[in-house]
């Protein structure tokens, strides 16, 4: 009897690692939106703009492709990534099945690695300037890195999944 209840504790605590990646994302993405609709309500807001341009820059990059060549502003693009894991997530936990979660958090880990390669580049445009990784430890890139890293894990716990119900 013991060691069911750790069978199923060390599955549910599996199950929340693997949900830490899309969460953190959909968080990132969530509170980036808002804090820009909040910056639209209190423009003199020195708070809200330090938050929107040096702790969400990351997210600003990742949706300034897709504003570009879309006349939907910035709201389609949040929801394009929201949705998805948003929904994959929902229907891992409804179903009871590891593939929607582990597409979601492999999914978050695809988003943020993009993120944080994006805000870098960003940052050091050209490839003359001072490519350092000292760039690594300003706010936009904390924010990037603390989502990738939570990506990372939940990805690693669902390949960890799949490689022991491949193996058992």
């Amino acid at each position: 009897m013991f060691t069911l209840l750790s069978a199923k504790g060390g599955m549910l605590g599996n199950e929340k690692l693997q949900l830490a990646g899309p969460i953190g994302v959909i968080a990132a993405v969530v509170c980036a939106e808002c804090g820009a609709h909040a910056l639209a309500y209190w423009p003199s807001s020195p708070l809200l703009w330090y938050v929107d341009l040096e702790v969400f820059r990351p997210l600003q990059y990742a949706f300034a492709a897709a504003n570009e060549r879309l006349a939907f502003g910035g709201l389609p693009q949040t929801l394009c990534t929201v949705i998805p894991l948003l929904a994959l997530v929902c229907v891992g936990l409804i179903t009871g099945r590891n593939f929607p979660l582990a597409l979601a958090s492999n999914l978050s880990f695809v988003f943020s690695a993009a993120l944080l390669y994006g805000s870098y580049l960003a940052d050091c445009p050209l490839a003359g300037t001072n490519n350092s990784l000292s760039v690594l430890w300003a706010p936009f890139c904390l924010l990037a890195l603390s989502v990738l890293l939570a990506a990372f894990l939940s990805s690693a716990a669902s390949h960890r999944a799949y490689w022991r119900e491949i193996f058992s």
